[in-house]
């Protein structure tokens, strides 16, 4: 039976292989949307579970089998002591930060379509109805997350990048 560590491995391990596709596909022209979004989603949910599998006493069933939780990991990456150490004396800098990741992290999350299909139809992967017409992923805007393109997107996928590169070394609990 594998260990929590050898399924956090994994799933960062495979987090920064979703990572780097989407920061291919974010670069080249001509790529929909969506596709670089799945991407970034898929990173964002993998992550998650490699921090949560490794740092909390959390069931690695359950850690495994939910497509939620990059919330909850981004509330508590930015309580992490790495983290924390990083911005002594520029608390306020570190809320508002944070207040920016966990906006976007929660629309990020939105976009697996096993999130909540119900509230929020709109993914990244499959089609959906909307106001009796059916919208495809490839020809959305996706405009919840025009944030990415602002500051407080760029400083989100900075600490996604971190999360990814630094998963040795940062700790969650």
């Amino acid at each position: 039976m594998a260990t929590r560590e050898e399924w956090a491995d994994a799933f960062a391990l495979q987090a920064r292989s979703d990572w780097a596709l989407y920061d291919r596909l974010s670069k080249l022209p001509g790529v929909p949307l969506c596709h670089q979004l799945h991407f970034l989603q898929m990173a964002c949910e993998k992550i998650a579970k490699a921090y949560r599998a490794r740092d909390t006493d959390m069931d690695v069933k359950e850690v495994t089998t939910h497509h939620v939780g990059f919330v909850k990991f981004v509330n508590a990456f930015f309580k992490s002591p790495g983290i924390r150490q990083d911005y002594e004396g520029k608390e306020a800098q570190l809320q508002v930060l944070a207040g920016h990741a966990r906006r976007i992290a929660a629309q990020v999350e939105k976009l697996a379509p096993a999130a909540d299909r119900v509230a929020t139809p709109s993914n990244a992967e499959y089609p959906w109805e909307e106001a009796g017409c059916v919208v495809v992923p490839c020809e959305h805007d996706f405009p919840n997350l025009s944030l990415l393109r602002e500051a407080g997107g760029r400083n989100f996928l900075k600490m996604v990048r971190r999360a990814m590169f630094d998963f040795e070394a940062v700790r969650i609990h």
